[in-house]
């Protein structure tokens, strides 16, 4: 009996210190929360005086988009000056510098009203711009006492420590804030920093600060490459991007002088597929670009730029994201075995892409070009035949399809090329000069291509786990999918995107059957998720059926389009033509094409300029390049081949999508 009382007793001890830990648990973390609160309050009202708010008033366009009703945005005061050279007399006027977000210029308005936190209203005007940063400079002027923050500050930076993003918003102006944590630095090719604050579109131009209210950065409307349809989406998701304070710092002079601020062009082309490659090869220099005019040369290894060692074309894009043009930069490179170091002078602007091929299909067959295809009266079919080894464009050599597609892309426009090439054990050269992609459609495909007779395909349902949409495609029986049949080999995928009330995938899938049997191309039919419209999340929906068709498939991964039906001569614009144009641009790494019809309603998406990585085409059925949409023309500024497509039926749509893997 005595053991089970001392049994007792000792569970009784052990519960009641249990419970006393927990308590005493339970008040520190009662203690470190109002510790937290009380640090954040001080932060917040140490830098509150000159956070201010920024209201558009009378823009000349309607809303697109969410974000834009949901103006204003905030700013920050970062500089303070007397309006005269004196600067004797305290009660006259000064002149106040706020750094906004670019949201506040993006459409033209009647007036700009900086907003401050007593609810004065002062009128703004425009200084200059950081295209590069998504900032610009306002100023106004004003006979109140006001300060502004300091962005060179000694604070030191470090991922996990607790961030406090603040903005005012409302009619009062009233203080908004939002805590969390550094999350990354480095962002969006070396220019951002990025924090894991819930910041509603009001932060937009707001400062992110410490816990001892020392300014970080200052928060953009921004997302990573490829995740949304617009630079705003991201806003309340956990993910949001600041410009850091000493590197604003160091340009305010420059943008307070009223001189606008571009991005840093260099001008290279990497030759592996994946940026985070180990291989700092360039495969091609850019026409009339920086890299050119310095000297640099295709087959070059880049060792450092700026001093910084890379070892992959992404910490290429990382160092020189925090360049602008007009700067210097030194590039050290290898060059047969000798180093070299060049310095260049980054430009704002290098002359679009202007896509070039010569009309061949490659395969890679150890880290060699093997011509398999070549496409009937193109610049290749009188020199060159199936089974050749290209082996250099001009002195640069070929070590696979991805190099020299990137070659051919970035190849001057009617330049002559030498082509060295091995056939059987001969090795020979011929003199090519490449045509421009970018024009009317020549529906040639190479004769094998061809299947007249072809064995009936099957329409089947594909469901991705995280997706609701539905889809159906069609495509090879499996038993018709095999590597012996070369007529089945590097297969090309369409991604047909359904209107609202368009039909159904299935019966879609079943009508696109015969042309998809004859031309070779898999074709996925997708209905939006919501029967009334697309919406933005399902941007990534569409790569991902994309990914999964490919899994299934012996699709050859540069012949994948996204389309809509308006694409087919004479058939109806519909929200799916915008829907396919905006997953193109914003997906470009999944598709290397976009068949949309012209009359289609351009997508509030960001265009960035193409890229031979990932070179995108965009196909229009219309009869000449004077039928072509006003919205095209900044497309083919941006360097995407515009493709004139004439009277475009079933299996003219069919062969384009496969030639989209011609060289």
């Amino acid at each position: 009996m005595s053991v089970c009382k001392t049994i007792i007793a000792l569970m009784l001890t052990i519960a009641f210190a249990t419970q006393a830990l927990a308590d005493d648990l339970d008040q520190q973390r009662a203690a470190h929360q109002h510790a937290l609160a009380q640090a954040v309050r001080a932060a917040a009202e140490h830098v509150l005086p000159s956070v201010v708010m920024i209201e558009i008033i009378g823009t000349s366009q309607g809303s697109q988009g969410e974000v834009e009703q949901d103006a204003p945005t905030s700013g920050v005061i970062v500089a303070v000056e007397p309006e005269n050279a004196s600067g004797n007399n305290e009660n006259e006027s000064r002149k106040a510098y706020v750094i906004a977000a670019s949201l506040v210029v993006a459409k033209p308005a009647a007036s700009i009203l900086v907003v401050m936190g007593d609810g004065t209203r002062n009128s703004a005007k425009v200084v200059a711009k950081d295209d590069h940063r998504d900032l610009v400079l306002l100023e106004f002027k004003t006979d109140q006492a006001i300060s502004a923050v300091s962005l060179t500050s000694d604070a030191r930076r470090q991922v996990g420590q607790t961030t406090i993003a603040i903005g005012r918003y409302g009619s009062n102006a009233a203080p908004i804030v939002s805590t969390g944590i550094l999350s990354g630095e480095g962002r969006l090719d070396g220019i951002a920093l990025q924090t894991d604050a819930r910041v509603s579109a009001s932060h937009y131009g707001a400062p992110l600060i410490d816990l001892y209210g020392n300014v970080l950065g200052i928060l953009i409307p921004a997302v990573a490459e490829g995740g949304a349809e617009t630079s705003t989406d991201w806003y309340d998701s956990g993910v949001a991007f600041a410009i850091p304070a000493d590197v604003i710092a160091k340009k305010l002079d420059r943008l307070k002088a009223g001189k606008d601020i571009k991005k840093g062009l260099l001008g290279i082309v990497g030759k592996s597929k994946d940026l985070n490659d180990a291989n700092t090869e360039i495969a091609a220099v850019r026409s009339r670009s920086p890299a050119e005019e310095a000297g640099i040369k295709a087959g070059d290894q880049v060792l450092a730029v700026d001093g910084v060692p890379v070892k992959r074309h992404q910490e290429i894009r990382q160092v020189l994201g925090s360049f602008d043009a007009g700067e210097v930069v030194n590039v050290k490179i290898e060059r047969d075995g000798t180093p070299l170091d060049i310095d260049v002078t980054l430009a704002e602007t290098i002359p679009p892409l202007q896509p070039q091929r010569i009309g061949l299909v490659v395969s890679d067959e150890n880290e060699q070009a093997v011509v398999s295809e070549i496409i009937p009266e193109s610049p290749a079919s009188e020199s060159l035949k199936t089974g050749d080894v290209v082996l250099k464009i001009n002195e640069t050599e070929v070590d696979g399809a991805d190099a020299l597609r990137r070659q051919l892309i970035a190849a001057q426009p009617d330049k002559e090329l030498l082509i060295s090439y091995r056939r059987g054990e001969e090795e020979q050269q011929a003199k090519i000069t490449p045509e421009t992609i970018a024009g009317k459609f020549t529906n040639q495909v190479p004769k094998s291509w061809r299947r007249d007779k072809a064995e009936p395909w099957t329409t089947t349902e594909i469901k991705l786990p995280e997706s609701p949409n539905i889809a159906f495609y069609v495509a090879p029986n499996a038993k018709d999918n095999v590597a012996s049949d070369e007529a089945w080999q590097d297969l090309g995928l369409l991604v047909l995107l359904l209107g609202p009330g368009e039909g159904t995938p299935e019966s879609t899938a079943e009508k696109w059957k015969k042309a998809a049997e004859e031309c070779g191309v898999v074709v996925c039919v997708i209905a939006p998720e919501d029967a009334t419209k697309w919406q933005p999340k399902e941007l990534e929906v569409t790569a991902n059926f994309a990914a999964a068709i490919i899994k299934k498939a012996n699709i050859n991964a540069t012949a994948v389009a996204v389309a809509s039906a308006g694409s087919i001569d004479d058939a109806d614009a519909t929200a799916a033509d915008t829907m396919a144009l905006a997953a193109a641009i914003s997906q470009s790494k999944t598709f290397f094409g976009v068949a949309v019809s012209p009359d289609a309603k351009p997508p509030a998406v960001r265009l960035r300029e193409n890229e031979p990585a990932a070179s995108l085409q965009l196909m229009i059925p219309v009869e000449s390049a004077t039928d072509l949409p006003d919205w095209s023309k900044a497309i083919e500024a941006a360097g995407y081949p515009v493709i004139v497509g004439g009277k475009l039926d079933q299996n003219g749509l069919l062969n384009w999508v496969r030639l989209l893997q011609a060289i």
